[in-house]
């Protein structure tokens, strides 16, 4: 692998192909985005990818909860001039196709889901950093073009991109991005957690998260492994409960690391797969990892180096890695680093990860968490209904409708709900992420840091209850009407 700088952008290459695949990557994917603005960065690549003139150049883009990159593979000029086009259409976006492609956001369907990794995220950090993959916010359709322009010009700038090049690199090669530093990320504030806590989610599948301060933990890396080999000869070859079991990991910064492991269920049978997670991450915990089971992971490793496209995902590595600040370990060196690990490494690695442990279970399971593992809500909830001004639906509504026995109190503090089924959940103002309209502005949606989202409408509480949100909620939280509506042709 070589390193060379083109107008400011590092740029990691390696030969060995007759054609070229090349990537511009930057750092800034979803976390990087407010509830107000979720699907802003995909927007951003939506419009730079639309302002390119038609080709047959395999290329394409991908926005990620922390990266996003532009990629194509073909002739090395033709890659270049993708490359180039690219650079220049960041630097001036067509705003102009702002309603059509915030359609075709929505036509795509991509917009953020509750997938089990994403809701563990939420579970860890809320609607802050990876957790606001959980939603899909208030919609591309709401962001205006000021707001569009505002985040390309922060975050695709030259001090924050990189470029890997596997192939023959263009000849002349320019990437005339807009000057820039790479700006100061926002380190997401977990929820204070002093032991392991499980949670329900309605995301499906069973997850559990592990953080690690320890950069570059190969220790905890072998023991999640042998976590996960275990896991599938269990539920998958021993019981026939799952089918996929698979981990992810995410660098936050270069000392805060989440690493996610989750395992799918056979429909009813969520609460033993569960059961079957956690007890098995126990177990390591207590009597670690056998000598056998650390070599084969090691040994997976190995295999995934020796793979034939392993120089391509290096190059991608490392240009992540420069274009996210974070710091570069070749494959060699991580592999080093594994065949250091010892069983007992890997068990105390486990340990110290197990008061961070946070285990998320679908909602549809009949299981009551892990024995002397605390229950952890997903949002804040309540023991009682605070005191404060109430609002409630009319009597004769509450006694004909048991979806209609609810209240609402406002308070100085803040906002606090009791559903239908009794649970009280409280919203303190400072919390308060943002106020969505709905029914054409008659109603809000309250939608939490924590998760909880209240709605508010005067069909039910009446107008006064409207009036008393708006009154007390943190300024600058009501969002606007959508920016943009979208044409019925926008996805064709």
């Amino acid at each position: 692998m070589q390193r060379a700088v083109i107008d400011g952008v590092p740029v990691f290459t390696a030969g060995g192909r007759e054609r070229t695949t090349a990537a511009l990557v930057f750092g800034v994917g979803l976390r990087d985005e407010t509830f107000a603005t979720i699907e802003v960065t995909h927007l951003v690549e939506h419009l730079a990818m639309a302002a390119l003139p038609r080709t047959h150049l395999r290329c394409n883009a991908v926005t990620d909860v922390d990266s996003t990159a532009f990629f194509a593979t073909g002739r090395p000029q033709a890659v270049g001039a993708f490359l180039e086009g690219v650079c220049r259409a960041l630097a001036d976006l067509p705003t102009d196709r702002l309603a059509a492609e915030a359609g075709v956001l929505q036509a795509e369907g991509c917009g953020s889901t509750s997938s089990t990794v994403s809701a563990l995220w939420a579970a860890r950090y809320g609607l802050t950093g990876p957790g606001l993959t959980v939603s899909a916010g208030p919609g591309p359709h709401h962001l205006t073009e000021d707001a569009v322009r505002a985040h390309a010009a922060r975050w695709f700038v030259r001090g924050n991109a990189a470029l890997w090049c596997h192939g023959p690199l263009p000849a002349g090669l320019r990437l005339p991005l807009p000057a820039g530093p790479r700006p100061p990320r926002r380190l997401p504030v977990p929820r204070p957690q002093d032991g392991p806590v499980w949670t329900r989610t309605d995301a499906p599948g069973v997850g559990l998260l592990l953080a690690t301060d320890t950069p570059a933990d190969a220790a905890l890396a072998v023991g999640v492994q042998v976590v996960g080999e275990r896991l599938r000869d269990r539920a998958r070859h021993g019981r026939g409960l799952s089918y996929r079991v698979d981990s992810l990991t995410l660098d936050l910064a270069a000392d805060r690391r989440e690493v996610a492991l989750v395992v799918d269920a056979r429909a009813g049978h969520d609460a033993e797969v569960a059961d079957l997670v956690w007890r098995t991450f126990a177990e390591l915990c207590a009597d670690g990892p056998t000598p056998e089971e650390v070599g084969h992971a090691v040994a997976g490793l190995e295999a995934e180096l020796d793979e034939e496209d392993a120089a391509g995902a290096e190059l991608a590595d490392a240009a992540y890695c420069a274009a996210t600040g974070l710091p570069f370990r070749p494959a060699a060196a991580t592999l080093a680093a594994w065949r250091a690990v010892t069983p007992a490494d890997a068990t105390a690695a486990l340990r110290r990860a197990e008061p961070t442990a946070v285990l998320a279970v679908p909602d549809t399971a009949s299981w009551d968490g892990p024995a002397g593992v605390a229950r952890r809500p997903l949002c804040g909830t309540l023991p009682e209904l605070p005191e404060g001004t109430l609002f409630r639906p009319p009597l004769h509504r509450r006694l004909l409708d048991p979806a209609a026995r609810v209240a609402l109190v406002v308070s100085r503090e803040g906002l606090a709900h009791r559903d239908a089924d009794g649970d009280v959940h409280g919203v303190p103002w400072s919390r308060v992420e943002a106020l969505v309209p709905t029914d054409e502005g008659r109603g809000l949606t309250v939608v939490s840091r924590d998760l909880c989202c209240v709605h508010v409408h005067p069909d039910r509480y009446g107008p006064r209850a409207v009036a008393a949100v708006l009154e007390r909620a943190p300024a600058g939280t009501l969002l606007g009407r959508p920016a943009s509506e979208a044409p019925e042709y926008a996805a064709v």
